[in-house]
């Protein structure tokens, strides 16, 4: 592959095929400390238009694994550099830094050397790491000053804490730059600027966060310090001209320079091929929280973060530097290293172990990889899809390719593995993550011929639940965030449930008996179901249109159990059909009078901490849980200071109460003709001091025993079939100017309800198709009020009357189809009666 390779002393000349007709050739004019370039990268093709090859370092502890001390060392060795380059000071120890790049053996020693004695620089400066590959390599020039402060963009967005500011990366997979400091004053001083990242090709990515800074914050100078730099002629003066115009100073530090000549084109086919073994074995797998190891760690953690901050940057550490850290953190981010290193150290099976970071989370894992014994190989998860090859001098190998725990909207790749190379693994997560998207790397690693795998949770919440199995739906339709409570919770019949409510009893601390529909009324929901198909599913896709022009592609749908849910599946199918997009979507409790789960929505942020909230119900009725929805937000939002949208979508929208719907119809949504067998066998949800722990998921039943009854799946998949047929009318009614602003008609009608029919509690009054039907499944109805007998929507509720014996009256004022009215009760002599 590389057919020249010059005394590294010389003027080098390097020309690297690299697959096909890909080739770069190199001709390094400045190599100050004279390191063979061999010893700092290799060449391979990556899937990117914008650049189809990669300078595959091996110092820094990304792409391939590394001995974690070289890639520390690499960044002392650059913070020396940077005095040298910039403030004419040279330095202790350069030599034998070199040393310990070179020769791997005494790399461990002259890094616990150089850590002794930190550079004091001539004044304050802040430095930045690029995410996500250099987000170890800034910490690790930061680390070597006294007085400094560092924090590193991210390609993640964070919603709880304000951005500074944000920049774009044009050539990279993901392209916008985030930065959010704790601490708003990071950026006010007039200091230096020190811009690390490993590999400097047009020098446009540091160009445009100087243009971003210097928007907002400016100063008079800026450091650009990488491991290489191959800026040509046209790029040094852009530099140039950009020093000119912002009236600013611009300085550059690297370990080699030089400009690079591409010819061919890029490998546009990426291929990760999955080897076929007979031998492969099963791992034993061990999942650690760092929390859980030792006191000390618990204290470690988070120690510099009160508890709203703690709350807001949940679920990441600030000892990475992402929100920023200061000098005088570094001494106990070392010691909480060092003690988690010598703890593993003891764990360790044998003298090969591999240890991964999990994409931007790269220094702290490299730290305690460092203090883990000889042996020990670091390198971390990337989005980079870099193409493989046999070939003797090409860099990658293997590769393997997984959905990112963090967000399984990303790929994430490994490389460079040997099959039963390493006797352990040990792989970090600097969030909790749940089992399932463990599991989802757990897949790869167990082909990887480890027998040992570790997995480090680093920074982990043990408040919050995990989701059970529960539902009988696809799991990839919902994960539903709630206790399973069927063998624990008898339900009421309905006169007694209806007693208890109306004598003070909260409704979520008992449960109906479930409805037993006759045949007569089985038929009718199918007979509904297909005539009000392409109806729903013209409302399924205007709202979810709705969804995605108001909160983007960074979005989960969080769907109110349980008439909820089964919309949230239709909304996400449709986006799935539509744009090819898996939007996350959960189902979680919201109770009037006892607000929303809060252990939920924390977990929600906690899994989803870059992604936008989008609350999701069947229909509205007077706007009680809307109402019940936006006082939640507002407690949670005083309560932990992250603020929810409490808009809420829905299909229909009769009682004028939301923003966000599919129509504002008083139609059957069929999915209200039932009850758990159309709703994936989960019953309402349930509170009750006895059984919901502070920290459980409010509780639902699982009714497996009405499997063959169930007729949840059958809904969603006929809507769905309608969605190709009705998908010119979806963009109509998308397209249709309709005043959107909730007028609370419907209210305004109940209310009018309220004074005719002399009702003391309004919540007896449950207006719209939806709502009058669960009056008829679970209550005890007095009164059924409709606008017109001859309305098709209302066959069922008709039905559903006559099998009770309840009274239907026509009553055409309100903005409803129908309203059901509750029976009131009051307990005289042990009777029930009216």
């Amino acid at each position: 592959m590389k057919d020249k390779t010059l005394q590294a002393c010389l003027p080098e000349k390097h020309i690297y095929n690299i697959l096909n007709d890909l080739r770069v050739t190199i001709d390094i004019t400045k190599n100050p400390y004279k390191i063979p370039m061999d010893k700092l990268f290799s060449m391979a093709a990556r899937k990117n238009k914008k650049r189809g090859f990669l300078f595959v370092s091996k110092v820094l502890g990304k792409h391939i694994p590394v001995i974690p001390q070289i890639a520390l060392l690499t960044g002392a060795l650059l913070a020396r550099e940077l005095m040298k380059e910039v403030y004419k000071s040279d330095l202790f120890h350069t030599e034998e830094i070199l040393k310990g790049i070179v020769d791997q053996k005494e790399s461990e020693k002259i890094y616990e050397k150089i850590r002794k004695q930190p550079i004091q620089l001539p004044e304050k400066a802040l430095f930045i790491g690029f995410a996500e590959t250099a987000t170890a390599l800034g910490h690790s020039v930061f680390e070597n000053f006294e007085n400094a402060r560092y924090i590193h963009t991210t390609r993640e967005k964070l919603l709880n804490i304000e951005e500074g500011f944000h920049f774009e990366e044009e050539h990279s997979h993901a392209t916008t730059h985030g930065f959010y400091p704790l601490d708003k004053n990071l950026l006010q001083s007039k200091e230096p600027i020190i811009l690390v990242d490993d590999e400097i090709t047009t020098g446009k990515t540091a160009v445009n966060i100087i243009e971003a800074i210097q928007n907002k914050f400016p100063r008079k100078e800026y450091v650009v310090v990488s491991i290489l730099d191959w800026r040509k002629e046209e790029d040094l003066k852009r530099y140039e001209e950009l020093e000119n115009r912002l009236g600013i100073k611009i300085h550059t530090v690297s370990l080699a320079k030089g400009a690079i000549e591409v010819e061919g084109k890029p490998v546009e086919d990426v291929s990760f091929e999955k080897e076929n073994r007979e031998d492969v074995i099963k791992p034993e797998i061990n999942i650690v929280r760092l929390q859980d190891e030792e006191s000390y760690f618990k204290k470690l953690l988070f120690s510099s973060i009160d508890s709203k901050e703690k709350i807001n940057t949940c679920p990441y550490l600030k000892e990475t530097g992402r929100f920023g850290i200061k000098s005088e953190e570094g001494q106990e981010i070392d010691y909480a290293c060092k003690k988690i290193g010598e703890s593993f150290k003891k764990k360790r099976k044998g003298q090969k172990t591999l240890c991964l970071g999990t994409g931007e989370f790269m220094y702290i894992p490299m730290k305690i990889a460092a203090y883990m014994g000889e042996g020990v190989m670091y390198h971390s998860s990337t989005r980079s899809p870099i193409h493989p090859s046999k070939e003797s001098e090409y860099a990658i190998k293997n590769a393997y390719v997984f959905k990112s725990p963090d967000d399984p909207s990303i790929m994430n790749y490994l490389y460079n593995i040997s099959y039963g190379y390493y006797n352990d693994c040990f792989i970090f997560f600097e969030r909790e993550v749940s089992k399932n998207r463990i599991g989802i790397v757990m897949d790869v690693l167990r082909n990887l011929g480890i027998p040992y795998i570790n997995v480090i949770i680093c920074s982990s919440n043990d408040e919050l639940p995990e989701p059970s199995k529960i539902g009988s739906y696809e799991k990839n339709d919902v994960t539903f965030l709630l206790k399973d409570i069927s063998n624990i919770m008898e339900e009421k019949g309905t006169k007694e449930r209806e007693r208890l409510i109306q004598s003070g009893t909260h409704y979520s601390e008992m449960l109906p008996v479930e409805y037993k529909p006759t045949k007569e009324y089985i038929d009718l929901f199918h007979i509904s179901l297909k005539e009000s198909a392409k109806r729903l599913a013209i409302a399924v896709g205007v709202v979810a249109e709705k969804i995605l022009s108001n909160r983007g592609k960074d979005t989960v749908l969080v769907s109110l159990a349980r008439a909820g849910t089964p919309v949230g599946i239709l909304i996400k199918r449709y986006i799935e059909y539509k744009y090819d997009l898996s939007l996350p979507h959960y189902s979680i409790s919201i109770i009037r009078g006892k607000g929303i789960d809060e252990n939920a929505v924390k977990y929600m942020l906690k899994e989803h901490p870059d992604k936008n909230i989008q609350f999701v119900d069947g229909w509205t009725g007077k706007g009680a849980i809307t109402k019940v929805l936006s006082k939640a937000c507002a407690e949670f939002e005083e309560k932990y200071g992250i603020h929810l949208n409490n808009d809420l979508a829905v299909l229909a929208d009769p009682g004028h109460c939301v923003s966000t719907y599919g129509t504002r119809e008083d139609f059957l949504i069929a999915s209200a003709c039932l009850n758990s067998t159309v709703s994936g066998l989960v019953s309402r949800t349930v509170h009750r001091k006895d059984l919901i722990g502070p920290r459980d998921f409010h509780g639902a039943k699982y009714y497996k025993e009405l499997e063959n009854e169930d007729v949840s799946k059958l809904f969603i998949e006929t809507i769905v079939k309608e969605f190709k047929e009705v998908k010119d009318l979806i963009a109509m009614g998308s397209n249709e100017v309709e005043e959107s602003i909730p007028t609370w008609a419907g209210l305004k009608d109940i209310k009018t309800i309220q004074e005719a029919f002399k009702i003391e509690d309004i919540n007896l009054i449950k207006p719209g198709i939806g709502e009058t039907t669960r009056v008829l499944l679970r209550r005890i109805p007095w009164k059924i009020l409709v606008k017109d007998r001859k309305n098709p929507n209302l066959k069922h509720i008709l039905l559903l009357a006559e099998d009770k014996n309840v009274s239907v009256e026509i009553y055409q004022d309100m903005t409803y189809e129908c309203c059901g009215i509750i029976k009131p009760l009051k307990e005289k002599n042990n009777d029930i009666c009216k």
